[in-house]
């Protein structure tokens, strides 16, 4: 998949959520933006009020107001500017009289989930009028955008695709694919159990012998990352990285692979950084595991190559902090 797919099924996932789900994606993707752009994002809890901030970016002071309806009525356009003025004009009492959110603010977004239409007309430029009536109000000045999803799809386009592989993770987008066909989703269904069962079963049988693999890390740094509860796991797939770098050395031999892979390897890494600022131990190594896989549909199967890959990773210390060497 490239930049193009993931955007528009990114896109696809906003249209068809409403209310808090939609807010709360919509949130993910700009806490990834934000970090891809070197920018704060907060989203504030909503169970705590959210005094008509749904989310800002604290240095550009841009404030963001989310609204996805249950459904589209004929009075569309009416609900929209009168949320907008509500919202608005709330949000600028907040912060200039109540000195909320840094005192204030250079851009307002109004985002409204259109879900497959466009956005009502403004032929009367009711938006313009209700923003200079409020900076006069406020003796100050701000610029206004009311958007749909179009607008999202514009920000998703300065990301790069590491950015836009973990949205879709965190989104639990799963794949583009169109299974029109039941039988075909059931089958491959089916496939991914019975290649779970497989690796289950014959994981114990494989002959290592004859795949030599050196070992970087010693047994200390399991314990150093508080791993020691899943430790003989981890062992028992250090002892099997031999097929893994067999296939490796393979995959060498094909440059379109090598790409693919060392992308693969620093989307892995990249992720570590991110999950280690909330997570640590045998969760932040389930996080990782269940982020990683989560981008198919289907993936029990996954589950093993995956932990081959990460601890492959770990092995060579470019994941989880590394043990003293005396």
């Amino acid at each position: 998949m490239d930049t193009y797919d993931y955007i528009e099924a990114i896109a696809l996932e906003l249209k068809a959520s409403t209310d808090y789900n939609f807010q709360f994606k919509v949130g993910e993707i700009f806490k990834v933006y934000s970090k891809y752009k070197n920018l704060t994002y907060e989203m504030p809890n909503t169970s705590g009020g959210d005094d008509k901030n749904d989310g800002w970016l604290v240095e550009e002071k841009k404030f963001f107001q989310i609204y996805s309806p249950q459904q589209l009525r004929d009075s569309l356009k009416k609900d929209i500017q009168s949320k907008f003025s509500e919202d608005l004009s709330k949000l600028l009492e907040l912060i200039y009289r109540d000195g909320k959110w840094g005192g204030d603010i250079k851009e307002f977004i109004f985002i409204v989930n259109t879900f497959d239409r466009n956005l009502p007309h403004d032929s009367i430029r009711y938006f313009e009028t209700q923003k200079d009536a409020l900076e006069q109000a406020y003796n100050t000045t701000f610029e206004v955008q009311v958007v749909n999803v179009d607008y999202i799809k514009d920000v998703l386009e300065e990301l790069d695709l590491a950015s836009l592989r973990s949205i879709s993770s965190r989104l639990r987008i799963t794949s583009i694919i169109d299974y029109n066909a039941l039988s075909a989703k059931l089958f491959y269904q089916l496939i991914d159990i019975l290649n779970e069962g497989i690796q289950r079963n014959y994981r114990g049988m494989l002959d290592t012998n004859g795949m030599d693999y050196k070992r970087i890390s010693s047994p200390l740094k399991i314990s150093l990352n508080g791993l020691d509860e899943i430790g003989e796991h981890i062992e028992s797939i250090i002892l099997e990285l031999g097929v893994l770098e067999s296939i490796i050395n393979s995959i060498y031999q094909d440059m379109d692979y090598v790409v693919k892979f060392e992308r693969i390897i620093a989307y892995i890494i990249e992720l570590y950084d991110d999950l280690s600022q909330q997570f640590e131990g045998v969760e932040l190594y389930n996080e990782i595991k269940g982020n990683l896989i989560g981008f198919s549909e289907f993936n029990k199967s996954f589950e093993y190559p995956t932990e081959l890959l990460m601890v492959y990773i770990f092995d060579k210390c470019e994941i989880f902090e590394k043990e003293e060497v005396g």
